[in-house]
């Protein structure tokens, strides 16, 4: 045993001050006694209460100066050697990633690499100083610089492994810099190994400590849909990253209803792939791995995908010619367009249904198409309406003061600049079920509204009589239209992603409020502000639903899943060493040593010693006479 501070046992010269309060006695004042058979019995007095007396045996003493010792000995930190992986100040890089989850005998790897840290907290140096970096998709500094032991256990304590991809070149720069700060630093990494190849070296000296033993895992590595000839059509792949084969039963469910289940069996090191025909409809696919024989890591046993349906929306164009609608439709995104001539536009024959029927410039039909409607510049009916009591429009002439006085405040005008858009001419249309959004000194230029269940806006004038279709506002007010009358998914950036990928999320024009439903059914809820927002709380695995909420009511507009599909991290096989820049490390031998401090326990010794002193002076400081145990052994002997 060493000390760390031997200069604090000069402060056991304090046992001289107790012993010397021990020895000295107060003097009483002489008094005359009566009787000369009290004489022997004041001697006796007076020599106990002498100054400087012989130094008798006292428990009380012996309590305290023991107290004493315990203190002393506790300042000048005394400390036994033991083996560790590092000495001194040090950045320890924590794994959390999904193969952190491999289950290893009654716990998970995650669970060892935290006692690894613990060890090395417990044997950190007196002065050193440690932080703590947790792995992860985005890593994050759970403790920076600190001696404090307590603070650093405790953030190990509620430090948790997620189902995502490490981040390793974010958080080997984060370790960098942490490290500059500590003069003579290490960097110690507890993982089970599966950084990339591309990382480079750290500056500082860096130690690997590998944990976990387990090898077998089975997990789904793909799962995809896509229209085929004959409908919607799945596949899948389940791979096998251990060495021995393994069987398993692959559950199929289409929207929460099980459709197959197979078994299969897959060889060590190799893949299975299946396929299934789909129904017609289907939206959210799921499979699951179960009973598998041998299978340490759950995370990847589970799966989802998003069937879109092909294209999201299906526009017809009815005209005799406009190039500016057709090049504004056929840009925006999830959308597929089709054009016909107006003399040619019939709904008799079986005709497709669209999504949105679009009229530019020509007579709308007796009997209107149940969907959503854009007309531009509509030229009245071509044979009356059919049965409807009040006319859809009513047309009453043109007029020429285009000049605008007003423009509402409303989601399709958003980001609509319409200060500089000038219209040589306009139909006057009289519209009751829908409100003016664009009015100029003649009457309305722009109207939207909803009648008989569907949603409908008009534009007043032709387009070719304006230079509107030249304007950075024309694309911007297409877009709010289309998505406003007929809204497709708000995914800008597909439907399947990684644990910690952000998601880009286009609100329609009409969204005033966005919100993500997660696969735990709590709620993110973001006003919309701009164009395009992010999504990047997808932590858990599952399906998310994206809504959006407007002034009347809320509505699902996309889905998208999160799978755990990770070669790196389904390899749960721990690595023997790892490699950074040209250096390869490997677990380190016991050849250190470190120092374990015996200070806190000697501290408890001390307090306990405090209570037993106290208890004695409450109860008495004597020794017990021999005459007493003779008295107490001769009774007990009756």
């Amino acid at each position: 045993m060493s000390l760390i501070a031997p200069l604090s046992l000069l402060l056991g010269l304090l046992a001289l001050p107790i012993i010397l309060l021990y020895m000295l006695r107060l003097r009483r004042r002489e008094l005359p006694v009566s009787s000369t058979m009290l004489w022997l019995r004041l001697l006796r007095d007076r020599e106990a209460n002498a100054p400087w007396q012989r130094l008798r045996r006292n428990l009380l003493l012996l309590v305290q100066l023991l107290i004493l010792t315990l203190l002393v000995f506790a300042l000048a930190r005394p400390f036994l050697p033991v083996p560790t992986v590092t000495r001194g100040s040090v950045v320890v890089l924590l794994d959390g990633s999904a193969s952190m989850l491999a289950r290893e005998d009654d716990t998970n790897r995650f669970a060892l690499a935290q006692r690894e840290v613990e060890q090395l907290i417990s044997n950190l140096d007196g002065d050193a100083l440690m932080t703590i970096i947790l792995v992860g998709g985005a890593p994050r500094v759970l403790v920076a610089g600190s001696d404090d032991r307590p603070l650093l256990r405790q953030a190990l304590e509620v430090a948790t492994a997620r189902p995502e991809t490490a981040d390793w070149p974010a958080a080997l720069a984060l370790a960098a810099g942490a490290v500059q700060g500590f003069e003579d630093g290490r960097i110690v990494l507890v993982s089970d190994g599966g950084l990339p190849s591309n990382v480079p070296a750290l500056p500082a000296e860096t130690i690997y400590v590998p944990v976990g033993a387990s090898t077998e895992n089975l997990a789904i590595s793909a799962l995809a849909t896509r229209d085929g000839p004959a409908g919607p059509q799945l596949f899948a792949a389940v791979t096998n990253y251990g060495p021995r084969p393994q069987r398993a039963l692959l559950d199929l469910s289409l929207d929460g209803e099980l459709f197959d289940a197979r078994r299969i069996e897959v060889p060590g090191g190799e893949s299975t792939n299946l396929n299934w025909d789909l129904p017609e409809r289907t939206t959210v696919v799921s499979a699951r791995l179960s009973e598998p024989e041998n299978d340490h890591l759950a995370a990847d046993d589970e799966a989802w995908a998003i069937h879109a349906g092909g294209a999201s929306r299906r526009v017809l164009l009815v005209s005799e010619g406009n190039r500016f609608l057709e090049t504004a439709l056929s840009v925006l995104p999830g959308m597929e367009l089709f054009k016909v001539d107006p003399g040619q536009f019939s709904l008799v024959g079986g005709q497709e249904p669209f999504d949105l029927y679009v009229f530019d410039t020509s007579l709308l039909p007796a009997e209107l198409p149940d969907a959503d409607l854009l007309l531009v510049n509509p030229q009245g009916f071509a044979a009356g309406q059919s049965g409807d009591d009040v006319p859809l429009l009513t047309f009453s002439g043109v007029f020429s003061d285009t000049e605008v006085i007003r423009v509402e405040d409303s989601p399709i005008l958003r980001f609509v600049d319409w200060s500089s858009v000038n219209v040589r001419t306009a139909s006057e249309v009289d519209v009751t079920w829908a409100r003016p959004l664009v009015s100029a000194e003649g009457g309305p230029l722009l109207l939207a509204g909803e009648q008989g269940g569907r949603r409908m806006a008009v534009m007043t004038f032709r387009l070719q009589e304006s230079d509107l279709p030249l304007q950075i506002a024309f694309p911007v007010l297409m877009a709010n239209i289309v998505n406003w009358l007929s809204p497709g998914s708000a995914l800008l950036s597909g439907d399947g992603y990684a644990p910690g990928e952000p998601v880009r999320i286009g609100p329609d024009a009409s969204a005033a409020t966005i919100i993500v439903r997660k696969p735990d059914q709590t709620l993110w809820i973001q006003d919309v502000n701009e164009p395009a927002m992010i999504f990047q709380e997808t932590d858990q695995l599952g399906v998310y639903e994206v809504l959006a909420r407007d002034q009347s009511d809320e509505r699902l507009v996309g889905r998208f899943a999160v799978n755990m599909m990770s070669a790196a991290e389904s390899t749960i096989a721990p690595a023997e060493s790892v490699r950074l820049g040209s250096s390869s490390l490997e677990a380190p031998d016991d050849g250190s040593v470190g120092q374990r401090e015996l200070w806190p326990w000697l501290a408890l010794l001390a307090l306990i010693v405090l209570l037993i002193e106290w208890w004695i002076y409450h109860r008495g400081a004597r020794f017990p006479r021999r005459a007493d145990w003779y008295s107490l052994i001769d009774r007990q002997s009756r």
